[in-house]
């Protein structure tokens, strides 16, 4: 292997490194305000529920989805959220006043990033 080779191998993982560290530690939406904690495990299960019927990575667990951001557009408006209260074991309505742009990254490998999908309410 020449000098080129191992410079090029050493970036690779430098990378990889950072690729790794990014995924796993910084990119979930963190210090969220309690109507924001109510949508991102509301979205967090809708898109776990429909990911079952998508593919082969999703059946696997070889793809998961994390909750990137969240964002109030707007105080018009509401945004539904339905959710499984475990203590009355019923499904329970509830609507958070204001507009929300949610963004949601799927990864491959719990690492890799390859798509990003955006909800509006």
């Amino acid at each position: 292997m020449n000098k080129r080779e191992k410079i090029m191998l050493y970036m690779i993982l430098i990378l990889l490194t950072m690729v790794s560290v990014k995924s796993l530690f910084l990119d979930e939406v963190k210090n969220l305000t309690r109507d924001e904690q109510q949508i991102k495990q509301f979205i967090k299960e809708a898109v776990e529920e429909e990911s079952q019927y998508n593919g082969f990575l999703q059946k696997k667990h070889l793809a998961t989805y994390r909750v990137v951001s969240i964002k109030k557009v707007s105080e018009d408006g509401n945004f539904p959220v339905f959710y499984y209260d475990k203590e009355r074991k019923e499904q329970v309505q509830k609507s958070i006043p204001g507009k929300y742009v949610i963004k949601i990254r799927g990864y491959l490998f719990h690492i890799i990033p390859y798509k990003e999908f955006r909800i509006k309410s």
